[in-house]
C-alpha cells in the first residue's frame, strides 16, 4: 500500500509539470501572437505617418515654387535648376514617434516655354511673342522610402509673366 500511495503522488507531481509547461507553452504562444499583431498594427501606421508626412513636404513645395519671387525663380541662385540641369538636396520630412527621423531626396528642376524669347530660354519671337511673356514650368520630385519600397511625388507649377 505504501509503493502505491508513493507511485500515485509521483503521478500527480509528474502531470502537474507537464499541465505548467503546456500552460506556460500557450501563454508563449499567445504572447508572440499578440507581439506580432501590435508589430503589424505599427507598420501600417508608419505607412500612414510617412505619406502625411510627404503630402505636406510637396504641398509646401508647391507653395513655394507658386510664391517665390519671379527674378528669384529664373535667377542664376535659384532654388529651381534650368532643365537639363536638376537641383538635388537630401531633405528632412519629419520624424516618427521615438525621435526616428525621415528623410528623403528633392530633386529640382525649371523648363523654359518654348514661346518664351531666347532670352528667358525659349525660340519665340517678337512675331510669336510680341508682349514678351515668360513662362516657367516649375517641378519638384521627392523620393522616399517605406520599409523597402521606393515612392515618388511630383509637383508642378506654372509661373508666368
Amino acid at each position: 500500500m505504501h509503493l502505491t500511495l508513493h507511485r500515485s503522488k509521483s503521478r500527480q507531481r509528474g502531470s502537474a509539470l507537464i499541465e505548467i509547461s503546456l500552460s506556460y507553452a500557450t501563454l508563449v504562444i499567445v504572447a508572440l501572437l499578440t507581439l506580432k499583431a501590435s508589430v503589424n498594427a505599427t507598420s501600417g501606421q508608419t505607412w500612414t505617418i510617412k505619406q502625411s508626412m510627404t503630402d505636406a513636404f510637396i504641398t509646401r513645395e508647391t507653395a513655394l515654387a507658386s510664391r517665390i519671387p519671379y527674378d528669384t525663380l529664373v535667377g542664376s541662385s535659384s532654388p529651381w535648376a534650368q532643365n537639363p540641369s536638376v537641383s538635388t538636396s537630401t531633405v528632412t520630412l519629419g520624424k516618427l514617434p521615438g525621435g526616428l527621423v525621415v528623410t528623403g531626396t528633392l530633386h529640382r528642376t525649371r523648363f523654359p516655354d518654348a514661346n518664351n524669347l531666347p532670352s528667358a530660354g525659349g525660340t519665340g519671337t517678337a512675331t510669336t511673342n510680341p508682349s514678351g511673356t515668360e513662362a516657367w514650368r516649375v517641378q519638384s520630385i521627392l523620393a522616399y522610402t517605406v520599409g523597402d519600397r521606393q515612392y515618388v511625388k511630383s509637383r508642378t507649377v506654372l509661373r508666368i509673366r
